[in-house]
């Protein structure tokens, strides 16, 4: 395929058309990341490639004033790159635009923070056409930490819970096997695949995902729940694999306490907004934490605090877990008051 050049943009995408001829779009989204994004490019650049494959690689800038789109015309010799803006803030409608601009048939989503592995788009190409009948796939996530000095404790424990999520680490092992909400049998965001005809009827929710006007998780499970809940079904496909990219600045107390206190926010909106159907119900039947009421929420917030600086005291591990459970109640029963950015600002006290 001709390598189309960055300068084809598409500002106000409002394609309702079936996808066109190409196999494959990978979508990236970035804002004011230009640095990373020129290094995972050079990695989509080293891609092994099924022969005579059909595919763009379509990078959504979401209102950078950096030299993003400079960065990607540098790549426009050595890959389908085409660059497309949208300047309405928020990662949901930046993924929004990339699903109504897209040209594939099928659409590989992944970050502007990772290194693709070698074979990762050869996996899932394979595994579309192992599975036709398939609308959703996921693979591999690995953390990379990055830096050189990761305190001993973050790396002692940086692929187990509580620090695992954070980190988007997602293996589900070596054999291929259905996905399903049912087992956490799902994609992460940073490596997942979506057949674009049913990614157009599961847009993404523009009140989740992080944008300035808030900061929530989940905007990809979200998709994917509405998807597989019409009747999708995918696959886990082992071989695709990206390698995450984890900064100093994640490698911290601090940044394990925002996380959860994000989730927690996410759950109280989702029980707000959809408290009946939403991807953190399964089967029908909501998880414990679900039915709390805020002043609860303060209450289980309290014990794990305790708890907290009793066992960081002790230098007991556990003190990751009680901090993880610190945020995510505070940020569950703050939420929508006038003391939840006051909560949030805390996260610099655990250091």
């Amino acid at each position: 395929m001709t390598a189309a050049t960055p300068s084809d943009k598409t500002t106000a995408p409002d394609r309702t058309d079936e996808p066109e001829s190409l196999e494959v779009s990978v979508v990236i989204c970035t804002r004011n990341r230009a640095r990373q994004l020129a290094e995972v490019l050079d990695s989509a650049a080293q891609l092994d490639l099924p022969p005579g494959l059909r595919w763009e690689l379509l990078v959504v800038d979401n209102g950078s004033s950096d030299d993003t789109e400079a960065v990607i015309r540098s790549f426009s010799d050595r890959l389908p790159v085409r660059y497309t803006r949208e300047d309405t803030p928020g990662l949901s409608n930046a993924r929004n635009h990339g699903v109504m601009a897209a040209r594939g048939m099928y659409l590989c989503w992944t970050d502007d923070d990772v290194r693709m592995d070698r074979r990762w788009l050869a996996a899932y190409v394979e595994a579309f056409r192992r599975h036709p009948e398939a609308a959703v796939f996921g693979g591999r996530v690995l953390p990379r930490l990055e830096g050189g000095a990761a305190p001993a404790w973050f790396v002692e424990h940086h692929l187990k819970h509580p620090i695992a999520s954070p980190m988007a680490y997602r293996d589900l092992g070596d054999e291929e096997l259905p996905l399903s909400f049912s087992g956490n049998r799902i994609p992460y965001g940073a490596n997942f695949a979506v057949r674009t005809t049913e990614q157009r009827r599961a847009l993404y929710d523009p009140e989740l995902g992080v944008s300035p006007t808030h900061k929530r998780l989940g905007e990809e499970v979200d998709a994917v729940y509405r998807m597989m809940k019409a009747g999708a079904t995918g696959w886990w496909v082992p071989g695709s694999v990206v390698h995450h990219l984890i900064p100093p600045g994640r490698q911290t107390a601090a940044y394990i306490y925002e996380y959860y206190f994000l989730a927690g926010a996410t759950t109280a909106h989702l029980k707000a907004r959809r408290p009946g159907d939403n991807y953190l119900i399964v089967d029908g039947e909501y998880p414990s934490d679900f039915a709390l009421s805020r002043w609860r929420c303060y209450r289980r917030s309290v014990r794990r605090f305790l708890t907290y600086r009793l066992a960081r005291r002790r230098g007991d591990p556990r003190w990751i877990e009680d901090l993880a459970g610190l945020g995510y109640y505070l940020g569950m029963g703050s939420y929508g008051s006038a003391a939840e950015k006051t909560f949030i600002d805390l996260k610099h006290r655990f250091e």
